[in-house]
């Protein structure tokens, strides 16, 4: 479908106002004209007629008498008439009582039978006006008059008076009112061209802001130049976009302040983790340091212990990193981020909760190592909710499967548990914020509202797959960052 704009439409609407109002001008005014002009020859076809059938129907009833033995007055009269009315005369036709044309200006019907003459029945009516159109094509108005005194009928009078004059009129008229019409488009083109600059630009003008804003610019403003309706509309516009931009600042504070509650919540989980990792190790370097102490002259024992001792105190140090480079607050940095380290590193990071609930895990990595730019910290704080959510569902311990693939340029990371499932009724509401099935203190009910607010602010969508009793599927997508190729992906 034709899709118009503005200017156009105002071009249009404008001119075809233009064009049907001087239409019905050129209407009413020739049908006006030609009304006026139609009244006055008739006005003036009477007087004619009826003035010449005075002295034609004198010499007939003079020569009936006897009274007049010259000939030619009639066609005298018929040819005086003619000649002071020849821009209107077409035609002069005398016909008998019996209707034989017996003197015209048409010598061709002289003796011939003339079909429209009056008869008797006319007498005392008034004179019949016809309209027609004469062999050559000409509208001509016919005025016939019976010539009679009284009673005595001697035959009737016809005149044919031409239309053509009117007709010729009536079209200049037309010609002048459609020439009129013509420049009255030509300049409202021209002032509908100031309009726009005047008016429509400024609309135009906010029309594409709002679609700039409307592709998510919420730093688009419009331009306040008028103190008219169409400025109060910027203004109100630009008021709108402020709002909206706050609105925003404070959803992203709200998103970061329940992104790092959930955090902090899954350090709170953590820790004991951590405790049994960092316990471990110091109960090996106690006993190391005590064998040491108890063969102080050992070399070879002290030397073997020592290093013992370092390993300890690595792992305590590679504990305790991860859980502080996690629990650590840091302003998103979109950068290169593998997929299948994230899910490794999530795995480790949760390895004492996956053995406290005999959870087994399955890694299903895409070899091709999916590569998407995105925050790492979050995306590990997002597979570690997803992580701890399946672990949670699985209270009688189970599998998780993490598995990556790419297809059609985006990354597919899917979160797989064994568990008990997501009932119908309240899939909908699982990522609302502090919505959760757990018992009180067992969770801030923030994990899967906050998965889902980092997957959107990475321009990506998760989607959740359950039957109640056969576990679930949370599937995290995401635009790579590069195109790459996916070799040996598993569907």
């Amino acid at each position: 479908m034709l899709r118009l704009g503005l200017r156009t439409k105002f071009f249009l609407y404008s001119n075809t106002l233009i064009v049907v109002t001087m239409g019905l001008v050129i209407v009413l005014a020739a049908v006006h004209e030609r009304q006026s002009r139609y009244d006055e020859i008739v006005g003036r076809g009477l007087s004619i007629t009826e003035a010449l059938s005075v002295p034609i129907t004198d010499v007939l009833m003079y020569e009936d008498l006897g009274l007049v033995v010259e000939e030619g007055l009639i066609e005298n009269y018929v040819s005086g008439v003619i000649e002071h009315n020849r821009d209107l005369v077409r035609y002069v036709v005398i016909a008998d009582s019996k209707g034989t044309v017996t003197h015209s200006n048409r010598w061709n019907l002289l003796g011939h039978r003339f079909g429209r003459a009056l008869d008797r029945t006319a007498i005392g009516k008034p004179s019949q006006v016809d309209l027609r159109t004469s062999s050559w094509g000409e509208r001509i108005l016919e005025i016939r008059t019976p010539l009679n005194i009284s009673t005595r009928f001697w035959g009737s009078l016809a005149i044919g008076f031409s239309l053509a004059k009117i007709d010729e009129v009536v079209r200049t008229i037309a010609r002048r009112v459609a020439l009129i019409a013509l420049i009255l488009m030509f300049g409202n083109s021209i002032l509908t061209a100031i309009y726009v600059e005047t008016l429509i630009r400024p609309i135009l003008g906010l029309h594409n802001t709002m679609m700039e804003a409307g592709t998510g610019d919420l730093a688009a403003r419009a331009q306040v130049r008028r103190g008219d309706e169409v400025g109060e509309l910027a203004d109100a516009f630009n008021r709108m976009m402020d709002e909206l931009e706050r609105a925003r600042e404070r959803e992203k504070l709200r998103a970061a302040q329940l992104a790092h509650t959930e955090k902090m919540a899954a350090v709170g989980t953590l820790a004991a983790g951590v405790a049994h990792e960092v316990n471990n190790p110091l109960a090996g370097i106690l006993t190391c340091l005590e064998t040491i102490r108890a063969n102080p002259d050992d070399a070879e024992t002290r030397q073997r212990y020592l290093a013992l001792v370092y390993d300890g105190i690595k792992r305590i140090e590679h504990t305790v990193s991860n859980l502080l480079d996690f629990s650590r607050p840091t302003s998103a940095r979109p950068e290169p981020t593998s997929l299948n380290h994230s899910l490794r590193h999530v795995v480790e990071l949760a390895q004492y909760q996956l053995r406290k609930n005999r959870v087994e895990v399955v890694f299903e990595l895409e070899p091709a190592e999916p590569v998407v730019l995105a925050d790492h910290f979050q995306m590990e704080q997002l597979f570690l909710n997803l992580v701890l959510n399946a672990i949670q569902a699985m209270p009688d311990g189970g599998t998780v499967t993490l598995r990556t693939r790419m297809t059609d340029g985006h990354a597919i990371a899917e979160v797989i548990d064994t568990g008990v499932g997501i009932p119908d009724k309240i899939r909908d509401r699982i990522f609302d914020p502090f919505f959760s099935t757990h018992e009180v203190g067992q969770g801030t009910g923030l994990g899967l509202a906050v998965s889902y607010t980092i997957v959107s602010a990475h321009g990506g969508s998760i989607e959740v797959e359950s039957r109640v009793g056969r576990g679930a599927t949370f599937r995290v997508i995401l635009p790579l960052s590069r195109p790459q190729k996916s070799e040996g992906a598993r569907s």
